[in-house]
């Protein structure tokens, strides 16, 4: 077996690759890499013993086979899903974390990454680009419904609550507080500037600009848009695919697309850092 310290250098250089890809690279991560690093991590997957193989290999084809689905949505790139699924044969269980003494119950690694990038992802795109729309002055101007104030008080005051009854329940822990409010508070934030969130991220692009596996915010495209480009193009949706590229290039009327959005590599990276160091974070709230 490869020594565990190895495996740790290698996760991290896999993660940091994928995000630099995406980051510098227009988001674009070469297939070969994407194909190269999965193939090795399931070479050293072999190097495990019999149950971890089994179990290595079940929670991979499980990533797979559901990143696929939410790929075909439109939710996720193609790279993501499969960068998640190496993540998982490079460490398939989560190990003892650095700077915690909590027991992981041997829980499988990827699923303390995607929990860790979920809140580094709501916390930080919240952060940075309600950051940007305050600074361009749209923040400022923003004057967001009565519903969705509500909507978002709502929502962390539902934190609030998850924050007593869990120190009720197993004590209060400076740490886990830290966790929720700011999760709660992001995510009261998110919704309520919901639109100014999203007008950070996207550029109007013609069709013919257009690169496969783009996203396209169609969650901004007035109604009437959404009818016109879905009567020109029966795979127009969220992800661009060669088909969409192909009846729609011809049209001369731009679309919304996510050409600025934090990608999500760059979340995985911290994902897989949270998880070294503290492990999974839903056992802070049981224990």
């Amino acid at each position: 077996m490869i020594p565990f310290i190895y495996r740790i250098a290698l996760l991290l250089i896999v993660g940091l690759a994928y995000a630099a890809y995406d980051l510098l690279n227009k988001r674009n991560v070469p297939d070969i890499f994407v194909y190269g690093v999965f193939i090795l991590g399931l070479a050293i997957t072999f190097t495990y013993g019999l149950r971890t193989i089994e179990i290595s290999l079940t929670i991979s084809t499980l990533i797979i086979a559901l990143g696929y689905l939410i790929y075909r949505k439109g939710i996720m790139g193609a790279g993501d899903f499969m960068e998640f699924a190496t993540i998982s044969m490079l460490l398939p269980i989560q190990p003892n974390p650095i700077l915690s003494q909590l027991p992981q119950f041997g829980l499988p690694f990827i699923l303390s990454v995607l929990i860790s990038t979920g809140y580094s992802a709501i916390v930080l795109t919240t952060i940075y680009y309600l950051g940007r729309s305050f600074i361009k002055g749209g923040f400022r101007s923003a004057s967001p419904k009565r519903r969705k104030i509500y909507h978002g008080l709502g929502l962390f005051i539902s934190y609030l609550i998850l924050l007593f009854l869990i120190s009720y329940l197993a004590g209060f822990k400076a740490f886990t507080a830290v966790i929720i409010i700011t999760m709660g508070a992001a995510s009261s934030l998110a919704v309520i500037f919901e639109k100014e969130i999203n007008m950070q991220m996207v550029s109007y692009v013609y069709p013919k600009d257009l690169s496969k596996e783009d996203m396209i915010a169609t969650n901004l495209m007035p109604t009437a848009d959404l009818k016109y480009f879905s009567s020109k193009s029966k795979h127009f949706g969220r992800l661009v695919t060669k088909e969409t590229l192909n009846e729609t290039k011809a049209i001369k009327k731009k679309i919304p697309v996510y050409t600025s959005g934090i990608p999500l590599a760059f979340f995985a990276l911290i994902g897989i850092i949270i998880s070294l160091l503290f492990g999974n974070l839903l056992i802070y709230f049981i224990i």
